[in-house]
Formats: C-alpha cells, structure tokens, sequence
C-alpha cells in the first residue's frame, strides 16, 4: 500500500489518499505506454517524411530521365525521318538510272548502249550483246513495300549486279592495239596495217585466200599486250603462225590470237588472267611470215567465226599506210 499526502498552498489543510501497489504499477505502465506512442510517433513521422521525399526524389529523377527519353526518341524520330527521306532518294535515283539503262521491263526508257554488227549496220542491243543480266520481274512495281534498308537493298542489289556484268564486259572486250608502241625513252614505235581482215592474195603462196586476221607491221621485238582481261587457253606453236598466244573473254564472248611472236612474255602459261595491257609477247617473225609484224584475230565465240578487229580497235590509226 502507498499514502499519498496533499498539502494546500497556505498549509492550512492537509490531506491523505491510500493507493495500492497495483495500482501504481498500472500508473506507470500508463505513462511508459504513452511515452512510447509518444516516441514512436515521433520515429514514425520522420520515417514517412524520410520515405515521402526518397519517393519525391525517385519522381524527380523518373522525370528527368522521361524528359530525356522523350528529348531522345524526338531525336531518334528526327533522324529516322531524315535517313527514310534520303532512302526515298536513292530509291528515286536507282529507278531512274533503271529507266536510263532500259531495264526496268516495265515500260521504261530504252538502252542508249547500242553496238554495231561486224555483218550489217544493224545496231545490237548491249543485252543482247552480252547477255541480259537483269529479271524485270525483280523490280518494285507502282505498290512499292514499305521503305526499310532491306528492301532498299533488295532493289539496288540488282542494279548492282547488272553494273557490275557490264563492267566485267567492258573489261573483257577487246578493244585497244595490241602492240605497245610508247617506249620508255617517250618515243613511239610506228606501226600500219600491212593486210587487212578478208579476201587478199598472199604475199608467200600467191593464191587468194580469206585473211582471218590483221596484220600489224612495226619493229621486231615490241611488246605484244592483251587487247582485254581474259584467260590465257593456248601459248605454243600454232602451224604457220608460228609462235602464238591466244586468250578468251568470257563476257563478251571473244577469242583473241596473237601470232607470230619472237617469243612470250616471262612465265605466261595457259590457265592464266592477264589484264588489258598486260605484255604477253614480243612482235616477230616466226612461222610462214615475210617480215616481223604480228597477225591480230578476233573470233566470236557466239557465231562460231572470225570477225574484223579493225572495227573493235578504238582511237588508234597507224602512223602511216604501206
């Protein structure tokens, strides 16, 4: 038990409470609880004040990265735009070159390649000449897919292949002198047609014949070179034309011959590539010859016969006539 004394402020009165020992306790524990609530209160105020600005923070920094993302995809979008746009360009430009080749197979312009017959004046489409490479059907019609690098590829990858054969044509046709006439020292060998391509009497035997070839007269010893790129199929002997070198163009579909040769040119073997210009020999006089010249041929592959090279020889007239 516990007493309790209450005394007024003038001391005049004096009064006394009995409480029990349990009482007390559940007085206490009353306070304590209180000033524990009280505590956590407080502990839990901070804590969700703590939270609310860690979540304010987070928001801020979520925006902040919205914004760049919003700033980059209008970027992205940007140049999205300005890369399709220079896409629609090429697709423009391929489709006009197409029309400008004649190979668009659907109403486009036509080719103005056009090539000459070794027969007639008729003109020969270069197609027809080297083979058509293209597959109209390839090419996008007015319902063009969706623009994207892939069907951007899709259609100049024909083109390309198409370029590509043609260079590959061009590279193969012969179409130069087959001498090399500069020398090193600047001058220049000179160089005519001692007989031409078709019916002549020959020079040895007198009788007339059908000169399959031409006969290039110049010094004995000047570099013989590949008229085109081709394949070398024959170094060797060859009759009465003595030593000879022959080389086939698989593009345009020609055979050259070189005969006559002092000799070859230093480790030339047949299998190989050579280039246009390239030294495959040397002018001689070897085989049934009345003087150093080389004789020049140029078969068709095609059509099974010789054809005339003077009409395959560009920009190149001799330094004067016999």
């Amino acid at each position: 038990m516990y007493t309790l004394t209450f005394i007024s402020s003038r001391g005049d009165r004096v009064r006394e409470r009995t409480i029990s020992g349990r009482l007390v306790l559940l007085f206490s524990l009353a306070i304590f609880a209180l000033f524990s609530a009280a505590i956590g209160g407080l502990g839990y105020g901070f804590f969700q004040k703590s939270q609310r600005n860690d979540s304010e923070k987070r928001l801020q920094m979520n925006l902040e990265k919205l914004d760049e993302l919003t700033r980059t995809k209008l970027q992205i979008e940007s140049e999205f735009a300005a890369v399709n746009a220079e896409m629609s360009g090429i697709r423009d430009m391929v489709q006009e070159i197409q029309q400008t080749l004649g190979i668009l197979g659907q109403g486009g312009g036509e080719s103005n390649i056009a090539w000459t017959s070794e027969d007639t004046d008729e003109p020969l489409d270069a197609q027809q000449e080297y083979g058509t490479v293209i597959d109209a059907a390839s090419y996008v019609d007015e319902n063009q897919e969706a623009l994207t690098p892939k069907t951007l590829k899709q259609e100049i990858q024909p083109l390309y292949n198409y370029v590509i054969s043609y260079q590959q044509w061009i590279d193969e046709y012969p179409s130069i002198l087959p001498v090399k006439l500069q020398q090193s020292d600047g001058k220049k060998h000179a160089f005519w047609y001692s007989s031409e391509f078709g019916r002549r009497i020959h020079p040895l035997t007198r009788q007339r014949e059908f000169h399959q070839g031409l006969d290039i007269k110049t010094r004995a010893g000047v570099p013989v070179i590949a008229a085109a790129d081709g394949t070398v199929t024959g170094v060797g002997r060859r009759g009465y034309l003595g030593k000879a070198v022959e080389l086939v163009h698989d593009a345009p579909q020609l055979k050259t011959l070189y005969a006559h040769l002092q000799d070859y040119a230093n480790d030339l073997k047949e299998g190989q590539r050579v280039t246009r210009g390239q030294v495959i020999g040397y002018v001689g006089n070897t085989g049934r010859s009345t003087g150093a010249h080389l004789h020049y041929g140029i078969y068709d592959l095609t059509k099974g016969k010789w054809v005339n090279p003077r009409s395959h020889i560009l920009d190149q007239q001799p330094t004067f006539s016999p």
